[in-house]
């Protein structure tokens, strides 16, 4: 039986990485919450878990190659498909830890429109994104028919709110053009690429990109 997104990432190890929202910054995390959120706000940020139980450490992936970099050397990637304004877009399976439903965030009244708030996700903090904001010409939305699809990048840990989760694919690497910004109209700054699913593509997005534009806003 295929499994469906939501219980393919809820049977993963997750790695808690902190003891707790202050504790342990790295230098993005740091950055971002000294630029939107403020030192005295964050220990009031809610603690979200996915279990009771602390969860099992599970010991991160090198750092010496980039994502993108080791996804080109796959011959097929799995990858995730969700719904952003009735546009169907990508992600890597590599580059995301979970995916949550609807869940409790603090506003940061400081942080770009495309920002709907920050979590303490397993000991780290975590912005959450309104993709709509980024991929599309429309205002985003959160609510409690959301979905966040949780990114772990090499700087700062992002949600991405999504309209839906859709399904997972096994894509060969030459049905994924790379690079093709030049092609993807107004959400080019945060794709790394197109997809050719069914004779039909799609965007790949790119959490770094997405990282970089929050740590410059």
């Amino acid at each position: 039986m295929v499994k469906t997104p939501e219980e393919y990432f809820s049977g993963l190890d997750l790695t808690c990485a902190g003891q707790g929202a202050g504790g342990g910054l790295n230098d993005a995390e740091r950055a971002f919450v000294e630029k939107y959120v403020g030192m005295e706000m964050l220990e009031r940020l809610p603690a979200v878990a996915a279990a009771d139980a602390p969860p099992p450490v599970r010991s991160p992936a090198p750092a010496a190659v980039s994502l993108r970099e080791r996804l080109q050397r796959e011959t097929r990637i799995q990858m995730v498909s969700f719904f952003v304004q009735e546009q169907l877009f990508l992600l890597p399976v590599a580059g995301i830890q979970e995916v949550l439903r609807h869940i409790e965030l603090v506003k940061v009244p400081l942080a770009p429109s495309f920002v709907a708030g920050v979590v303490n996700l397993r000991g780290r903090v975590t912005p959450l994104v309104l993709l709509a904001e980024l991929l599309t010409a429309r205002k985003g939305e959160y609510s409690e028919r959301s979905s966040i699809i949780v990114c772990g990048t090499e700087m700062l840990q992002l949600g991405l709110i999504v309209d839906k989760v859709h399904t997972m694919h096994m894509v060969e690497q030459e049905k994924i053009l790379w690079n093709a910004e030049s092609k993807l109209g107004e959400s080019a700054d945060f794709l790394c690429g197109v997809v050719d699913l069914d004779d039909h593509v799609h965007g790949m997005v790119s959490p770094d990109m997405i990282t970089q534009r929050l740590l410059t806003a």
